[in-house]
């Protein structure tokens, strides 16, 4: 429910990386414990394949997309201030999840030849500034698009971190590098590095140095199974397999997400 906010400043978080990394599988379960632990938690899936919602649980044809209604949105926006139509908007593109974690879901083109996702993106931007003035949450996540180029569009100027999930592999670090640049360009105000699927701790270190993270603000995720056996069945990693090595290490990553941001 829309009010004006009276607590400190909601923090802003964006997850980046390169397609494939295990960006969405972290970020969720990063989510779910920082909501757990007491905190009021908002995800924006700005990921095309809207493997988030997915993975919270949430069907594809649970809630309207912002892609699929763009027309009648910026019918409003033309019409009406934020103030009297984020409610609205924010309503029916976004879902409240069994953890009180809201996701609000950008969603994909609507069919070939549809152009780029740059109003979609900005319409997220009006609705996360709106959150941020009028609710009361703790924590903003963006969940981007595989690759920089979200970040080329501003959405994050400003924000208070940059997740960066990536594997020990030249061009997953690459793409890392890439979005670390454009982060810094846009004024966020640190980096957090969390790369999946190591062998061993000189992975870690190794891809640190790779991307120019310090290792004091780096964890690295070993290959895990119970992973592989979460997704594989729809489940939550962090309800099915709570001593899992993964989760272990993911918390670990929360706890430098939390120290980052001051929260």
């Amino acid at each position: 429910k829309r009010q004006q906010r009276d607590r400190e400043p909601m923090k802003k978080i964006i997850a980046t990386g390169k397609g494939g990394v295990g960006k969405t599988t972290t970020l969720t379960n990063i989510a779910l414990m920082l909501s757990r632990r007491g905190k009021r938690v908002i995800v924006f899936d700005t990921d095309p394949s809207m493997n988030l919602a997915l993975s919270f649980g949430i069907p594809y044809d649970a809630v309207a997309t912002i892609t699929e209604d763009k027309a009648e949105i910026y019918h409003e926006l033309e019409e009406h201030s934020i103030e009297e139509v984020g409610d609205h908007i924010l309503g029916e593109h976004s879902v409240v999840t069994a953890d009180g974690i809201r996701v609000v879901i950008m969603g994909a083109l609507q069919h070939g030849g549809g152009g780029c996702l740059c109003s979609a993106i900005s319409t997220v931007k009006i609705l996360l500034e709106y959150v941020e003035e009028f609710f009361n949450y703790d924590i903003a996540i963006v969940d981007s698009q595989a690759g920089p180029e979200i970040l080329g569009r501003g959405l994050a100027s400003c924000f208070d971190c940059n997740v960066i999930v990536s594997e020990p592999t030249e061009k997953a670090s690459e793409v890392s590098r890439q979005v670390r640049k454009l982060a810094d360009d846009l004024g966020i105000k640190d980096t957090i590095l969390i790369v999946n699927k190591i062998d061993d701790e000189s992975d870690v270190v190794k891809t640190a140095d790779r991307i120019d993270v310090d290792i004091s603000k780096t964890v690295g995720i070993p290959y895990d199974r119970d992973v592989v056996k979460a997704d594989k069945n729809g489940e939550l990693l962090l309800d099915a397999y709570p001593e899992s090595v993964a989760l272990s290490k993911l918390t670990e990553a929360m706890g430098l997400i939390q120290q980052s941001i001051g929260c």
